[in-house]
């Protein structure tokens, strides 16, 4: 058991150090000490360890005040590459990506025109298939595979519901680990946007000025995921909350209309998504307008006209968004939310009218803001997730078995 418990402890730590290199780089040993609380001697141990096995690099020397400068570190970047997915109600998207998460190599997407899941995942697998043409050599190569759902996805990675495709108990990480053979990590667009949210506010310190930075990383926020569905990730003390059954995240089919006549694809009535979601804005729209369109863009573009028609739409989804944030803020009480939608991006001046129609009585005021990710922050929150399975799993293994890979 204690052989055990210090191995737990070995692997805690590289997985910490490697974790601060990542989030933080290009940085020292002292500041890695500095931050993880753990000593030197520790430090350099582990640093060595990643640089063996091929994974961290130092570079040039920093500044220090007094004494001799500090090497800093770097991670090596084009080590090994992973794929995320994203796959939407009407489209997926797949890029592939270095070890940074953020370098993207190449790109494919395309529309769903059959949803039945043989299908789609016959054109997934074609996607990824040319994404791979253009992998480059790397010591690791292909590390991983990050999914991203919009749908609900439960704690064991099965694809329970997704209601606008009507998919049902779907195991599309086993299918993808047999054809790949490479960790596929799966997850819901709201908790995968909250992951990538949270990881570009994980500095807490300025290295060049050596002091924190004036805003620390939000403990408790809301990421709103708006696109043709409705999602959320909830972060709560720095970790993600996931509830009982991995369903925390479904907050598109909370009601907020028990009038509402027409179902919604769960089974429901009057479900937010119903109201705010892309593809909701623009049925709605359609229904007024001589002329039909087809994307958000398309809506944006009228309200920039002054359409008549669209501003109607658009002033019900302002109605409906502010009375769904509302409800967030009152059952979650974060200190923040930060909301992914293509519509307010293009039309941000529109965000204070949110906010004047929520209602408040507790707080009276809350924090909310764009996603600086936009529609990007599930994809890059699905490369991020298999990234880091990478590096826990290496973390896992004995330095000499993590260089023979």
């Amino acid at each position: 058991m204690k052989i055990t418990q210090t191995k737990d402890i070995r692997t805690a730590n590289r997985w910490e150090i490697i974790r601060q290199v990542l989030h933080n780089y290009p940085i020292s040993r002292v500041d890695i000490c500095n931050l993880t609380g753990l000593n030197k001697a520790t430090v350099s141990t582990i640093v060595k360890e990643w640089i063996d096995a091929g994974l961290l690099k130092e570079t040039e020397h920093g500044t220090s005040a007094t004494g001799r400068r500090p090497i800093l570190l770097e991670p090596l970047l084009n080590a090994g590459c992973v794929i995320a997915l994203d796959i939407d109600i009407r489209s997926v998207r797949a890029i592939l990506t270095d070890l940074s998460g953020e370098n993207i190599l190449s790109r494919n997407q395309f529309s769903i025109q059959d949803p039945a899941f043989p299908t789609v995942y016959g054109q997934i697998c074609l996607c990824l298939d040319e994404l791979l043409k253009g992998q480059p050599h790397a010591r690791y190569g292909l590390v991983g595979i990050g999914v991203s759902i919009h749908g609900i996805v439960d704690l064991s990675g099965l694809i329970r519901f997704v209601p606008s495709l009507g998919w049902r108990n779907i195991d599309i990480c086993t299918l993808l680990k047999e054809r790949y053979h490479v960790p596929i990590c799966i997850d819901n667009d709201g908790n995968l946007a909250a992951i990538a949210q949270q990881n570009i506010e994980m500095n807490t310190f300025d290295f060049k000025k050596e002091e924190p930075l004036a805003q620390p990383p939000y403990q408790s926020l809301a990421v709103v995921n708006i696109s043709d569905s409705i999602s959320a990730g909830l972060i709560t003390n720095g970790e993600l909350l996931r509830g009982y059954h991995g369903f925390a995240n479904a907050i598109g089919h909370h009601t907020i209309n028990f009038d509402e006549p027409v179902q919604c694809h769960c089974g429901k009535y009057g479900c937010w998504e119903q109201y705010c979601s892309d593809s909701a804005v623009i049925a709605q729209a359609n229904a007024l307008l001589e002329t039909p369109i087809h994307s958000i863009h398309e809506f944006t573009g009228l309200i920039q006209h002054q359409n008549p028609e669209a501003k109607k739409v658009l002033d019900r989804f302002l109605t409906n968004l502010a009375v769904g944030l509302t409800n967030i803020i009152f059952i979650f009480d974060c200190e923040a939310i930060a909301i992914s939608s293509e519509l307010l991006s293009s039309l941000p001046y529109y965000l204070p009218e949110v906010l004047r129609r929520m209602i408040l009585p507790i707080t009276h005021s809350e924090q909310v803001v764009l996603s600086r990710l936009g529609k990007n922050g599930a994809i890059l929150g699905a490369a991020n997730q298999a990234i880091e399975h990478f590096f826990q799993e290496l973390s896992n293994l004995e330095p000499s078995l993590s260089q023979s890979l």
